[in-house]
């Protein structure tokens, strides 16, 4: 039984990925602007209820929480969330929902700046589409070092990502106003450094998502 509401079309759709096993996820705000209802998908197609936490426009970042009595919550994160970003030309990977399964792309650092010199996002070489918005960015210890920006049109070939630094400053702003926020605890240990890629994407795939905004 789909949980989608009945007889609605998504409005828009994206990718989003786990910060907290809790069910904690990280998304672009876009992906979710003026939704009334959300739905997230994982990568064996099952659908949970999520609520919108936090919307900032301005970093074009959201934070979702499960509120579905099937999530069973996971102990730990594979991957790490990085504060320090990526170095110019440092090879980069990302997993997300252009289309109804998840897919990996690799690339690497562009830009340490985003869309006319934007300092809150860099510019990555990885070909990505609107579906792709609001996925993780990997270096090859498995650590987030943004979150793919499809807001801009881009030129073929050229993405901007968030960077992850922002996760920190949205969950900041989180927990001033909501309590329950406090609970969240950020990866900050990557358990794939050292792992073949097809290795690392096994253990990542389970914690990104599929969205969708009703």
């Amino acid at each position: 039984i789909s949980k989608a509401p009945e007889n609605s079309a998504p409005k828009s759709g994206g990718t989003g990925f786990l910060i907290d096993g809790k069910g904690y996820l990280i998304t672009n705000a876009h992906v979710v602007k003026n939704a009334s209802s959300v739905i997230v998908l994982n990568n064996k197609g099952d659908e949970f209820r999520a609520n919108i936490i936090y919307v900032n426009a301005s970093s074009d970042l959201a934070l979702l929480k499960i509120q579905d009595a099937d999530f069973k919550a996971y102990t730990n994160l594979p991957y790490s969330i990085r504060k320090s970003g990526a170095e110019l030309g440092e090879p980069l990977f990302t997993l997300g929902y252009p289309r109804n399964e998840i897919v990996y792309n690799e690339g690497y650092m562009s830009a340490k700046t985003g869309f006319n010199g934007d300092t809150m996002t860099c510019q990555i070489g990885v070909p990505a589409n609107p579906g792709n918005s609001g996925g993780p960015v990997f270096n090859k210890n498995g650590e987030v070092i943004g979150i793919i920006n499809t807001r801009q049109l881009q030129a073929e070939g050229v993405v901007f990502a968030v960077t992850a630094k922002n996760i920190f400053r949205a969950l900041e702003e989180v927990k001033k106003d909501d309590t329950t926020a406090k609970n969240v605890k950020l990866p900050m240990v990557s358990s794939l450094k050292g792992m073949d890629r097809t290795q690392q994407i096994k253990k990542i795939e389970d914690c990104v998502f599929m969205v969708k905004s009703y």
